[in-house]
C-alpha cells in the first residue's frame, strides 16, 4: 500500500494481477456483452492496465470467474463473438414470500401514508426490481401500484404547486364534456378509495371541487402571480336520515331542521358537492335527498348508472 501511495502505479509486486483483471472482466460483462475486440480496447484504456489480453488469457480470466459460480456464455453477433454473464453467485434475490411481505407493506401504508410517501415507496420498488430483474416483483408492482397510468412528472409537479398555491390552468378529459381547460386553485394531492384526486378550488364555478389525476392530461399554465381571491359559492342541500345512531356521523356543516318518528330532516351547506355525494351515498338506503333538485337528479342518476352495473347480461 505504501508503495502504491507513492507511486500511484500497480504492480505484480503489489496483488493479483489475474484476480484484478477478472474482477475488471466481471465489472466490463456486468454492463452489457462485450466482444474480444471491446474488452481489449477496454484493458488497453485502463488507467492501470494500459494493455491488451491475449485470448488465452482472457480464457484464464473467464475461468477464474466460472470457478466462483458465474455463468458466462458466448454467443454469435455481426461484431463477432458476445460474452455475457447470465448469472452470478452475487445477484440479490427476491423470494416469493419475501415479494408478498413488499406488497403487503404497500397496501397497508398505501391507506395511511400521504401521497409523497407512497410515491417514493413506489418508486423503491420499481427499483428494487430493476435491479434485481425479478419478472415476478416487477409484474406485482405494476398491478398493485397507485400510479398505474399515470404521469409521475406530472403528478410530481400538482404536489409541487398545491403546497405553493399556484393558480393552475389544467387541460381535464371529463368524462362528460371531454377536453377542456379548467382553473384550479390546488390545494392537495390524496388517494382517496384507491383512486388519486386534485383537491382545490374550482375558478370556473367558484367551489371546492376534486379532479381524478388519471384525467388530468397536461398543466397549461401556472400562474406565478396568485392574485385570485374567491369567494366560494355554496348551496344548502336537505337530506332525510331514516335513522340517527351512533354509527352515523353528520357533517361538520350539517344540522337537524326536523325531528320525525323514524327520521330526521338534515340540512347543510356545502362549498364541494362531489364530496357531499360521496358521502350521503356511502349512507345507502338510509339517507334521501331532498333539494336542491338538480343535486337530487345527479343523485338518482347516479344510483340508476349503479343500478345498471349489476344487470344480467
Amino acid at each position: 500500500m505504501k508503495e502504491f501511495l507513492k507511486s500511484n502505479t500497480i504492480t505484480y509486486n503489489l496483488m493479483s494481477f489475474t484476480g484484478f483483471k477478472s474482477l475488471i472482466l466481471f465489472s466490463l460483462l456486468l454492463e452489457s456483452p462485450k466482444t474480444y475486440e471491446d474488452i481489449c480496447e477496454y484493458f488497453r484504456n485502463h488507467e492501470y492496465i494500459k494493455e491488451e489480453i491475449s485470448m488465452d488469457t482472457l480464457r484464464v480470466y473467464i475461468t477464474s470467474l466460472k470457478r466462483i459460480g458465474c455463468e458466462i456464455t458466448r454467443t454469435k453477433s455481426p461484431r463477432g463473438g458476445l460474452y455475457s454473464i447470465v448469472s452470478h453467485p452475487f445477484e440479490f434475490r427476491v423470494s416469493e414470500e419475501q415479494i408478498k411481505a413488499l406488497l403487503k407493506i404497500y397496501r397497508i401504508i398505501s391507506a395511511n401514508v400521504n401521497i409523497e410517501d407512497l410515491l417514493k415507496y413506489d418508486k423503491f420498488l420499481k427499483k428494487l426490481s430493476d435491479n434485481i430483474n425479478s419478472a415476478n416483483l416487477s409484474d406485482a408492482v405494476k398491478n398493485i401500484s397507485a400510479f398505474k397510468n399515470i404521469d409521475l412528472y406530472l403528478l410530481e409537479n400538482l404536489i409541487k404547486y398545491s403546497k405553493e398555491k399556484r393558480t393552475l390552468t389544467l387541460s381535464y378529459n371529463s368524462p362528460k364534456n371531454g377536453i377542456k381547460e379548467i382553473k384550479v386553485i390546488p390545494d392537495k394531492v390524496e388517494i382517496t378509495q384507491s383512486k388519486i384526486y386534485l383537491y382545490g378550488i374550482s375558478l370556473d364555478y367558484n367551489q371546492e371541487t376534486s379532479y381524478l389525476v388519471q384525467r388530468i392530461e397536461k398543466i397549461i399554465d401556472v400562474d406565478l402571480e396568485n392574485k385570485n381571491e374567491v369567494e366560494l359559492n355554496k348551496t344548502t342541500v336537505g337530506y332525510e336520515l331514516m335513522s340517527l345512531n351512533p354509527d352515523v356521523k353528520l357533517g361538520n356543516n350539517d344540522k337537524i331542521v326536523e325531528i320525525k318518528d323514524d327520521s330526521v330532516i338534515v340540512e347543510t351547506q356545502t362549498t364541494n358537492l362531489f364530496m357531499l355525494k360521496r358521502r350521503l351515498l356511502g349512507y345507502g338506503p338510509m339517507c334521501t335527498v331532498l333539494y336542491p333538485e338538480d343535486f337530487r337528479n345527479d343523485i338518482i342518476k347516479t344510483l340508476k348508472n349503479m343500478r345498471e352495473g349489476y344487470k344480467d347480461e
